[in-house]
């Protein structure tokens, strides 16, 4: 059975590598099979200025590889409204269940409308 778990949204804090969110596994869990993460829109958010960043995975509790990948951006339209759909990054992680993974986001320039991100797991479980 496939299932899902998602993040907290937390301001990204621009260049700097900031923690979005710890997931705790469930118990059921037996594999990651996917990854995504994405950046939101913040209060001041225009068609001026790009969203752009990296996202990354660490654990105590799992052996994960060091792990970044692009982050998935908002899009804009000329109406002003926000329209994503985040890319699922396939993985092969197995867990044993209750293990906690932190997610990372690195904003690849200073932007001044207080973005936020979210990022998700997709697991195997029994």
């Amino acid at each position: 059975m496939i299932r899902a778990q998602v993040s907290a949204v937390t301001a990204t804090g621009d260049t700097t590598k900031t923690l979005v969110d710890t997931i705790t596994v469930p118990k059921s869990a037996k594999a990651i099979v996917g990854i995504w993460c994405y950046a939101v829109a913040g209060a001041g958010f225009t068609t001026l200025e790009n969203m752009t960043g990296f996202f990354e995975l660490e654990s105590s509790d799992v052996n994960l590889v060091p792990l970044q990948l692009p982050l998935d951006v908002v899009t804009i339209t000329g109406t002003g409204v926000a329209g994503f759909s985040p890319r699922i990054f396939p993985a092969n992680i197995p867990v044993n269940g209750g293990e906690r993974i932190a997610g990372y986001v690195t904003m690849d320039m200073a932007i001044t409308i207080a973005s936020k991100a979210r990022f998700g797991l997709i697991y195997e479980a029994t």
